[in-house]
Parts: C-alpha cells; sequence; structure tokens
C-alpha cells in the first residue's frame, strides 16, 4: 500500500512539475511578444527609449538600401503592414507607421520581398538601439541593429486584370464620344438655319 501510495505521489509530482514548465515556457514566449514596441509607441515616447535596446516587428517596405557594409531598411508596423487593402484589409487612411532600421548587408538579404504596390513585403523582427537623434546619421530617427529575423516571407500580390472594368470605360467613353457628335451636330445646324 505504501508503495502505491509513493507511487501515486511521485506521478502527480511528475504531473506537476510537467504543467509548470510548460506554463513557464508559454509565459515565456508570451512575455517575448509583449517586449515588442509599436513604432508609434516609440514615436510618443522618444525619450523613454533613447538609446535603448528595442525589439520592432513590421514589414519590410521599400528596398535595401545597401551603404558599404551596412544597408538601409524600412519597418512599417501600422495597420496596412498587417493586412493591406489589396489582401482586402480595411481602409484606415494615413496610418502609415515606419523606421529606418541600420543593419549589417548581409542581414539584410534575408529579406526575399520588399513591400510596395505590387507586393506583400516579408514580415521581420529586429532588435536594436533606438536613436531619437541618430548622432551618426546626421540626428535621423532611427534604430541600429545587428541581427533581422524574418517572420514571414514576403509575397506577390495577386492582382487579376479587370476586363468588366475595362469593358465599362470604354462603353462610357464610346457613348460620351457618340453624344457629344450629336450635340455638335445639333448645335451646327442650328447656326446654319439662323
Amino acid at each position: 500500500m505504501r508503495r502505491s501510495l509513493r507511487a501515486i505521489v511521485s506521478v502527480s509530482l511528475l504531473l506537476v512539475l510537467s504543467a509548470g514548465i510548460v506554463l513557464a515556457l508559454g509565459a515565456g514566449m508570451t512575455a517575448g511578444a509583449a517586449d515588442t514596441v509599436s513604432i508609434v509607441a516609440l514615436i510618443d515616447n522618444m525619450k523613454k527609449y533613447d538609446d535603448k535596446v528595442v525589439t520592432i516587428q513590421g514589414e519590410a517596405i521599400g528596398d535595401l538600401m545597401v551603404r558599404g557594409v551596412n544597408a538601409w531598411i524600412t519597418v512599417n508596423d501600422d495597420a496596412y503592414s498587417k493586412m493591406s487593402i489589396e489582401e482586402g484589409g480595411p481602409l484606415v487612411g494615413m496610418s502609415n507607421a515606419g523606421i529606418g532600421v541600420w543593419i549589417p548587408e548581409q542581414q539584410g538579404h534575408k529579406i526575399n520581398v520588399f513591400g510596395g504596390w505590387k507586393n506583400k513585403g516579408a514580415i521581420v523582427r529586429v532588435t536594436g538601439v533606438f536613436h531619437r537623434a541618430c548622432p551618426e546619421h546626421g540626428g535621423d530617427t532611427d534604430i541600429h541593429a545587428d541581427l533581422v529575423d524574418v517572420v514571414a516571407p514576403g509575397r506577390p500580390f495577386s492582382k487579376p486584370f479587370k476586363w468588366v472594368e475595362l469593358f465599362v470605360i470604354i462603353t462610357l467613353a464610346v457613348v460620351i464620344a457618340v453624344l457629344w457628335n450629336v450635340r455638335r451636330g445639333k448645335v451646327a445646324r442650328a447656326k446654319r438655319e439662323e
């Protein structure tokens, strides 16, 4: 009886420890996500984050701008970086929030697609030092990072040609041209009759 009681206590203790480890790992993952700072929060609290290590996550947009052994990328974390209008996202007005990030050039080559009018850029997670007025870059607000993690790859937007809209536009143009010529003819006849 004592052996079975010890076995039950041992198994219970093992289960409690296992559950504790799983919860601790889960909390660690959540804490990592909570440590990500939005770009709007950086801009609104520049003095608080100045010269501090921050982590941002968003869409890499524009181009990889190589400058020697380093490069600039722009990271947006606004509503459009999460779901663009092309993907069916809502029109939310002027909400672009992006920041320049100074990285080693080879880190920039991890980004397969940069966002723009025809592409959804890769989602990147960047950790680096935030500068509200960077002394190295003429007082610009930026982040200097050594590592870029690609969270999700970029891809081109699927934009099928809208044949129906083209047909409607051509039809309306023809109708307008016909009506214009009919009116011109009536005006010319009226002048001749006078």
